[in-house]
C-alpha cells in the first residue's frame, strides 16, 4: 500500500488553491507522519475561547521594547523552560560586559549599528546582521545609533549550523553560503581596563570584577566557528513551481536533536503552475511545536515592521494562499524578510507582552502578518480570507 493514502473528495493538489480550506497536520514539527485536510470552514476561527494563549497573538516590538539607558534588561516577550525570546533597545554604550552562563544565543540586529567586543575579537554589526553567541562567553554591545533594536532567541541546547540538513538533500553550493560567516578576530589593544561582568546564572543576574577587560586581553584563538555573524539578506527565499515550501526548508540554524529551528524566510520565487494546482502563501497548518515569527522589513507593508507573533500548537495557524502570478519586469529586490522560530518548547507570553496584544487577532493576523508574506498590502489580505 501506498505511505500516503485518500479517502473522501480531493478537490485540489496540496500545493493548490481553491475554495476549502486546506489544512496540514504534521507530527514532529515538520518531518514526521502528516495528513493534508480539505475543509468547508477554517479551525483557525473559534467564534469564543477560554484564555487568549490558546490563540495567535502578535505585539509590536518597537513599541514593547521602548529605548531606555545603557544598563536597561532585555524585555522577556516569550519564556519557556529553556527557551525565552526578549528584545533590547538601548542608548548609549553599557559600562560592563554580560555573559549567559546556561543559554545559547541568537542575537538579531533589527535596526541600528553596534560594536559587538567579544573575547575572540570585535564584530561590527548592522540591521539584518545576526550573531551566534555560545553559552559562557563574554560580550559586549555598544550601540553606535539610537533608534535601534535587538530580538534575542535564547535557547538552553548549542545552536547548530543547518548545512548537515542541506547536505542530507544534496544542496551543496545552490542555497546558503556559509563560507559568507564573518568571525571575530583579536585585537589585544585596551587589555588594563578595569570590567564588570554582568552573569546570569540560573534564572538570577551575578557580576564579577576584573582588572582588565575579557573583551581585549586575547590575542589569537583556534578552533570551531562557536561565534559567528551572518546577514538575513544573504539567505536566498526558496519555493517550488507549485508553491510554498515549509518552514524548516528555510533553515538556517537548528538544534543538533531538531529542538528548535531559526529560519530566514525572504521573497519567494513566483511558481510557474497557475491555480487550482499552484498557489502563493501557506496553508492553515498545526502541528506540536510553537512558532514565533518576526517580520524585519516589508515593503508591502512597512508599517508592520517590527511585529511579532506566536503561533500556538493549540490551534491551526490560518494561513493564507492566492492564485499565483508574475511581477512586472525588470527584476527588483524586493524588500520582504521574516524569521521564524519553531521550537518543541511550549512557550507562554509575559504579562508584560500580554498587556501589548494587537486587537482582535483573528483580523490583525492578516493584516500584520499573512497580507505581506503573500505579497499583498494589509488593506487586500482580507479578501483571500477564509472562515
Amino acid at each position: 500500500m501506498a505511505s500516503i493514502n485518500r479517502r473522501g473528495t480531493i478537490p485540489h493538489p496540496t500545493t493548490g488553491v481553491g475554495e476549502h480550506v486546506d489544512e496540514v497536520f504534521t507530527i514532529g514539527g515538520f518531518f514526521g507522519p502528516w495528513i493534508d485536510l480539505f475543509r468547508t470552514r477554517n479551525l483557525a476561527h473559534p467564534v469564543a475561547w477560554s484564555d487568549d494563549s490558546l490563540l495567535y497573538q502578535g505585539v509590536s516590538a518597537l513599541d514593547l521594547a521602548a529605548s531606555s539607558g545603557p544598563e536597561v534588561l532585555p524585555t522577556e516577550v516569550l519564556v519557556g523552560e529553556t527557551v525565552t525570546v526578549s528584545l533590547l533597545r538601548r542608548s548609549g554604550s553599557p559600562a560592563f560586559a554580560e555573559k549567559l552562563v546556561d543559554r545559547h544565543q541568537i542575537r538579531f540586529y533589527d535596526r541600528g549599528r553596534f560594536l559587538l567586543e567579544t573575547e575572540l575579537g570585535p564584530l561590527d554589526v548592522e540591521a539584518g546582521d545576526f550573531v551566534v553567541i555560545p553559552a559562557n562567553l563574554i560580550y559586549r554591545e555598544r550601540p553606535l545609533d539610537e533608534d535601534n533594536l535587538v530580538v534575542i532567541f535564547e535557547t538552553g541546547e548549542p545552536i547548530c549550523l543547518a548545512e548537515s540538513l542541506w547536505d542530507s538533500v544534496g544542496f551543496a553550493g545552490m542555497y546558503i553560503d556559509y563560507s559568507e560567516m564573518e568571525l571575530p578576530e583579536p585585537l589585544g589593544e585596551g587589555v588594563d581596563e578595569p570590567t564588570r561582568v554582568r552573569l546570569r546564572y540560573r534564572g538570577a543576574w551575578h557580576w564579577m570584577d576584573y582588572d582588565f577587560d575579557p573583551c581585549h586581553d586575547v590575542i589569537g584563538w583556534l578552533g570551531d566557528p562557536v561565534l559567528y555573524k551572518l546577514n538575513c539578506w544573504a539567505i536566498p527565499g526558496i519555493g517550488t513551481t507549485s508553491g510554498f515550501l515549509t518552514p524548516p526548508a528555510n533553515a538556517v540554524l537548528w538544534g543538533a536533536d531538531k529542538e528548535f529551528f531559526f529560519n530566514v524566510l525572504g521573497p519567494r520565487p513566483m511558481p510557474t503552475t497557475p491555480a487550482p494546482r499552484g498557489s502563493y502563501g501557506a496553508p492553515s497548518h498545526l502541528n506540536d511545536y510553537d512558532e514565533v515569527w518576526f517580520n524585519h522589513r516589508s515593503a508591502f507593508a512597512p508599517s508592520t515592521n517590527g511585529h511579532m507573533w506566536m503561533l500556538p500548537r493549540t490551534i491551526p495557524h490560518p494561513g493564507l494562499k492566492r492564485p499565483p502570478e508574475y511581477p512586472e519586469n525588470p527584476v527588483r529586490q524586493i524588500e520582504e524578510l521574516k524569521l521564524n522560530f519553531d521550537t518543541k518548547e511550549e512557550l507562554r507570553w509575559t504579562d508584560t507582552a500580554i498587556k501589548a496584544f494587537f486587537p482582535d487577532p483573528q483580523v490583525s493576523l492578516y493584516t500584520s502578518f499573512y497580507g505581506a508574506h503573500i505579497g499583498v498590502v494589509p488593506d487586500a489580505a482580507s479578501a483571500y480570507t477564509k472562515r
